[in-house]
């Protein structure tokens, strides 16, 4: 997966308001704004443990839908996710091959350097990994399920930063909506950092590492389909 190009190196112009999002004590801490605890939460998937973050987003998504397979758009509370929405990517889908950005939180746009709110994650220019990406994505209505997926993002002298990109689905709601699907992820480092300071570059595609779908109640993608990894 890639899009676009790098930005400039955005720990040299970062905002003082928006310093405090991009070190660990604020990754490790912050919460969504829950009517109940998260014990029945899971803190690891297929072995592979969750930040902080993602798993305030998987309580928040859990408690949202009730007894419905997935939360619709309607159903999304930017002030239940506020304290989160920082590290928020929200997209839809667009049409059958387009998923655009409509949320690109302040700490990943600080983190980046550059805002990719209004984009098509899959990019311009698709190469031989974006079927399999675009079909990752389009099974979590399908089945429905969740996915936390290990990627690398590169600064720019080439070093990989691994990083946790945490999705899950949104309905469609046709009464109160446009009726397009959507997905909500958090993305965080999965490695401490004091701070987030890394010149990041996305004209290379991000190398997956792990791909562990969520079995949220319906079951995951059959391993035949080679979705997970």
């Amino acid at each position: 997966m890639t899009i676009g190009e790098g930005g400039d190196g955005p720990a040299d112009k970062r905002p003082t308001w928006v310093q405090p999002l991009m070190q660990w004590s604020s990754i490790e801490t912050v919460k969504a704004r829950l009517a109940g605890p998260i014990d029945h939460v899971p803190v690891e998937i297929g072995g592979l443990p969750l930040s902080n973050i993602g798993r305030q987003l998987y309580a928040w998504w859990l408690e949202a839908r009730g007894d419905k397979p997935m939360p619709t758009s309607s159903e999304v509370s930017l002030r239940a996710l506020v304290e989160l929405l920082p590290y928020i990517r929200y997209l839809s889908w667009e049409d059958e091959k387009s998923l655009v950005f409509r949320i690109y939180g302040s700490a990943l746009v600080e983190a980046s350097g550059l805002d990719f709110t209004g984009y098509n994650v899959f990019g311009p220019a698709e190469h031989a990994e974006t079927e399999i990406d675009r079909a990752r994505l389009r099974v979590l209505h399908e089945q429905p399920c969740g996915i936390v997926m290990i990627r690398d993002v590169y600064a720019r002298p080439g070093k990989p930063f691994a990083c946790e990109f945490m999705t899950l689905p949104i309905a469609a709601d046709s009464e109160n909506g446009d009726g397009r699907e959507r997905i909500i992820g958090t993305v965080v480092p999965c490695e401490q950092i004091a701070e987030w300071n890394v010149d990041v570059v996305f004209d290379r595609i991000q190398t997956l590492h792990r791909a562990t779908f969520i079995d949220t109640g319906f079951g995951v993608p059959a391993a035949s389909r080679g979705l997970g990894k």
